[in-house]
């Protein structure tokens, strides 16, 4: 049953992927309000480390996302994606860039079968994501032309540093640090070719934050191409889509580094990119309490919307 917090939008659910058997799916979010005619769109991508979370888990979705969609008609397209450690980074990567041929192939006509004669303008596209729905956010702005900005709330970008690989005193968002066992305990338990696409908070969080704490989120996540991590991608691209990036100061389950690296990177290596990173006082998802009015978020929201529409 969808949370209150989605009471003033229709839902309907669809399987834009399958591997095997194993279905993929996504949920688009029409407002109640709109009637027949073509709307933009917002791409939500969850996070939870790659390793937890679902696309319409409310307690992850900000509220005032869901304000901003209200306010400009927009419809939300939010996909589930496979997750770590049954998958790796590389078969997270495909399921995005599929579920990018979905929206540009598939979309239109998954609306149209509902006979609302609502459709979505795809050259109004705006992609947003939180932690590590920021870094699949930024994946996306750095690989898809068809984007018309970006929002990346505190991203995970740098997964190569050594908050990701190596073992120290990590305190995320409070938790002690959990012990080894908990990943190992997990992997004995796995299934050979198993998978799995969605994980409800707080199942599999306690993995997510044992698996960062002692250091072996790249175990799972793997190596690659440069095209699998933000840091090196971004030396090679030759554009980029305007992007809004905030993070919180205090932050203890992404680094705030990470942002102001990956915008100083992007800065150096394409001076005429339209980017607006803000930096407030807070720990990871200090924008829970924020509305589409509150100053810092109005600044950035207001530079995507002159981009967006």
């Amino acid at each position: 049953m969808a949370s209150a917090k989605f009471s003033k939008f229709n839902i309907s659910t669809t399987c834009f992927k399958k591997v095997g058997k194993h279905e993929i799916k996504a949920d688009v979010l029409i407002p109640k309000t709109l009637s027949s005619g073509t709307y933009p769109v917002i791409v939500r991508f969850h996070g939870g480390y790659m390793i937890t979370g679902s696309r319409l888990f409310a307690d992850w979705f900000p509220s005032w996302l869901v304000e901003y969609a209200l306010l400009h008609s927009a419809i939300i397209v939010m996909p589930d994606y496979r997750l770590l450690p049954e998958s790796t980074g590389a078969d997270i990567n495909a399921d995005v860039a599929d579920f990018w041929t979905w929206v540009h192939r598939d979309l239109a006509s998954f609306l149209y079968s509902s006979g609302s004669g609502i459709n979505v303008d795809i050259e109004k596209l705006l992609v947003v994501g939180e932690s590590a729905g920021g870094y699949l956010a930024i994946q996306s702005a750095l690989s898809q032309p068809s984007i018309s900005a970006a929002i990346a709330a505190y991203p995970m970008i740098d997964l190569k540093s050594d908050f990701y690989s190596k073992a120290f005193e990590k305190p995320i968002m409070g938790s002690a640090m959990l012990p080894a066992s908990i990943i190992d305990e997990h992997i004995t338990d796995m299934s050979p070719g198993q998978i799995v696409s969605s994980a409800e908070p707080p199942a599999r969080v306690g993995l997510a934050f044992a698996i960062v704490q002692q250091g072996r989120f790249m175990d799972f996540f793997g190596n690659g191409p440069p095209a699998l991590f933000p840091m090196e991608q971004v030396e090679h691209i030759q554009s980029v889509p305007p992007l809004f990036i905030f993070h919180g100061r205090d932050d203890t389950a992404v680094p705030v580094e990470e942002s102001e690296s990956f915008v100083a990177t992007l800065k150096t290596r394409l001076p005429e990119s339209k980017v607006l990173l803000v930096l407030e006082p807070g720990d990871h998802a200090f924008d829970i309490t924020a509305t589409v009015e509150t100053p810092w978020l109005k600044q950035g929201l207001e530079f995507v919307t002159n981009e967006w529409l």
